[in-house]
């Protein structure tokens, strides 16, 4: 499948071109499942839009594997951080990427950061290209439905950064609620999203700047 329209972000024009590169070597007659995963506040939300709008919303779909959060008071209940296998519908997850790649429309679940609670479903069609992106792309549960996978990886000044921009502004935190949950999530993120960098195909170094620089790329695509 060929992209429908330019890049829509010209910085990070070498990941595009290792995209479809990667698409072009994997895609057969199935749609095809892009995993995106990573640090927080890498940019794996607005890597997964933008490849909806290279490939075209006809073609391709994103979705935010967020939406499969329990509710944060639910969370709070259980003592458990959202990276936590517990605190997501993960064989929900999966039920519906298999119906996706079966070319069948799912009702998904929406989950609402500012409010930590779960809203109302939303009908989801088939696309050529299916992008789940989030923290649990390539938990156990999921790993096997990826084709292509991408590990954003960004450091710790970076991922302030970004939670800044998007908890605080976004998502209703004050500053020092989204500073807590950056340490909170500390040694989830270390005992179950870094080891997973073991399992991708491409790893991205992110930098302050949000540009995506390719640390680790499987040899297939060169």
């Amino acid at each position: 499948m060929n992209p429908k329209n330019p890049i829509p972000d010209v910085k990070n024009k070498g990941a595009f071109e290792i995209l479809e590169s990667a698409v072009k070597k994997y895609k057969s007659d199935k749609p095809l499942v892009v995993g995106i995963t990573g640090s927080g506040g890498a940019g794996k939300t607005t890597f997964g839009k933008n490849i909806v709008i290279y490939y075209g919303s006809e073609n391709c779909v994103s979705i935010d594997l967020d939406d499969y959060l329990i509710p944060r008071e639910t969370r709070g209940k259980l003592g458990i951080t959202g990276y936590h296998p517990k605190a997501n519908k993960l064989f929900e997850a999966r039920s519906n990427i298999i119906e996706l790649i079966s070319r069948k429309s799912i009702l998904k679940p929406c989950y609402d950061h500012s409010t930590g609670k779960v809203l109302s479903n939303e009908t989801i069609s088939p696309r050529e290209i299916i992008v789940i992106e989030g923290v649990t792309p390539l938990y156990p549960e999921l790993v096997e439905l990826n084709n292509i996978s991408f590990f954003l990886y960004a450091n710790e000044e970076t991922q302030i950064q970004s939670r800044i921009e998007r908890d605080v502004k976004e998502r209703n935190y004050s500053l020092e609620e989204a500073l807590i949950l950056y340490e909170s999530l500390k040694p989830d993120y270390k005992k179950l999203i870094e080891p997973t960098k073991q399992l991708v195909d491409v790893i991205f170094e992110v930098g302050i700047d949000y540009v995506m620089h390719p640390i680790h790329i499987n040899p297939k695509f060169v």
